[in-house]
């Protein structure tokens, strides 16, 4: 064997030894993913625990999946930080949804006062999403026919997007809830401002409101909601809120509103056209 054979066999070795070292040093992070998974685990049953005790196991399972499913479902990440105007607030998170779904008794035609369908969706809206009407993302009213929801795009979508963020999803599934106890006609309108859209996908604002409506109308079907009853409808720019004067003005006008009639009705279509 020559001088120089003998020489490549220890650094060979010294090579391997060096690349077993550096794979050893790494090992710490599957540890640490373990504690982690376990961490949260914990922290799940503690949620459980509480929910538990004020007697809402169903509705711990069915917030639970929902919470999960709207992650897998979702390409869009919360976002987080300060707020700034025309996005959502990260911090807020869904709690629980009610209990067990409330049987309404709206007679047709006008309702003298607050329908409870109005009463029950804005208790739990502020309740499960406290800052959404304080910060403007969201308004609740009614009038003598339909109970209106209407949310602003940056809550809902991502700029320029029709995927739901996750707190729309999370939100859907707090309405979906109350809604499938209540089988009157909605209808779903998406609405943009006046500037022209900027994207490959998307010729024109009317295919924006159109599938941004869609959107939301699939996610309600998703949770429950009968198909029969929901109409996603996109208007474009043609029903502003206010004039489309500046930055402020035009994102009041991105927006999705849900109008839910105060009248049963077993289907949409003869709702409106009989």
């Amino acid at each position: 064997m020559s001088d120089e054979e003998s020489t490549r066999r220890p650094r060979r070795r010294a090579r391997q030894s060096y690349k077993n070292e550096e794979l050893k040093r790494d090992r710490w992070i599957l540890s640490y993913a373990d504690f982690i998974t376990l961490l949260f685990a914990f922290f799940v049953a503690l949620y459980s625990l509480s929910l538990k005790e004020a007697g809402d196991e169903k509705v711990l399972a069915e917030t639970l999946n929902g919470v999960f499913d709207a992650v897998q479902k979702s390409i869009k990440p919360i976002n987080i930080g300060e707020p700034t105007a025309g996005q959502p607030d990260s911090e807020r998170l869904l709690e629980v949804a009610p209990d067990e779904p409330t049987e309404f008794e709206n007679p047709p035609g006008e309702v003298e006062g607050r329908s409870p369908l109005f009463e029950v969706l804005n208790q739990s809206i502020t309740s499960q999403f406290p800052t959404l009407e304080r910060d403007g993302q969201l308004t609740i009213t009614e009038d003598a026919e339909w109970v209106t929801l209407d949310m602003k795009a940056a809550l809902v979508f991502g700029q320029g997007d029709y995927e739901l963020t996750n707190e729309a999803v999370a939100l859907m599934i707090v309405i979906a809830n109350i809604l499938r106890s209540y089988p009157a006609p909605i209808m779903v309108l998406g609405n943009t401002d006046d500037m022209p859209i900027n994207s490959n996908r998307m010729p024109s604002n009317w295919h924006l409101s159109s599938m941004r409506a869609a959107a939301v109308a699939e996610e309600l079907v998703y949770r429950g909601i009968d198909p029969k009853l929901l109409a996603p409808i996109g208007f474009s720019s043609e029903n502003p809120q206010v004039r489309n004067t500046n930055d402020y003005a035009r994102a009041q006008n991105r927006r999705v509103t849900l109008k839910i009639s105060k009248r049963m009705a077993d289907n949409l279509y003869d709702y409106l056209f009989q």
